[in-house]
């Protein structure tokens, strides 16, 4: 179940007092590093790609998110936290007061479990990633990161997108560790090898 389906089933909680949903459009940022975020936002249609920026100030994409998924700073790290939030189409948001969140993961053990699986889930993810940045080959490694991310959402404006159609070379690249230009050689090369089977 997504976190607002367990929030709205129990009786405890007047959710119009402790969230508000928000529609951000196509390419805009939720937050940047630095900015303060007082909520932690739950995707209920589209999708959002995570990420920080390199030595040059260039963005850098680490991870790409759609419904259920959330995310968010939950002010633990200790202005470690460097991270902008910028929606990849049209998106529509739920957005928990950041105090409300951190005192319902910890109170109510239904809220608690749902969290604790959610954040093990994404640090599989991630690791996962890693791994294959380090132990594939950069085909194999592109065509893993080209399944997970070939799948359909439903946007804030209730059409059907690719999450996959939605990013650049760039985050490609940033997500299995590669040059842009690797990932458009590799992508032509892997189309060539589709068509001739």
């Amino acid at each position: 179940m997504t976190l607002h389906e367990l929030l709205s089933q129990s009786n405890k909680y007047n959710l119009p007092l402790v969230m508000k949903e928000l529609t951000i459009g196509k390419g805009e940022s939720i937050y940047t590093p630095g900015s303060s975020t007082y909520y932690m936002y739950e995707i209920a249609s589209g999708a959002v790609k995570l990420g920080s920026y390199g030595n040059q100030q260039q963005k850098v994409t680490y991870d790409v998110l759609s419904h259920p998924d959330t995310f968010g700073n939950l002010r633990y790290l200790n202005g470690q936290f460097f991270e902008f939030a910028d929606s990849l189409m049209p998106t529509k948001l739920r957005a928990y007061q950041l105090d409300f969140f951190k005192r319902v993961i910890v109170e109510d053990p239904v809220i608690s479990e749902w969290f604790n699986k959610t954040t093990v889930a994404r640090w599989c993810v991630a690791e996962t990633r890693l791994f294959k940045v380090r132990a594939l080959s950069r085909v194999e490694n592109l065509r893993s990161i080209v399944e997970e991310l070939n799948q359909t959402v439903t946007d804030a404006k209730g059409r059907i997108r690719n999450i996959l159609n939605e990013l650049s070379m760039q985050d490609l690249g940033d997500l299995t560790g590669m040059t842009r230009q690797t990932v458009s050689t590799l992508l032509q090369q892997i189309n060539k090898e589709k068509e001739a089977i």
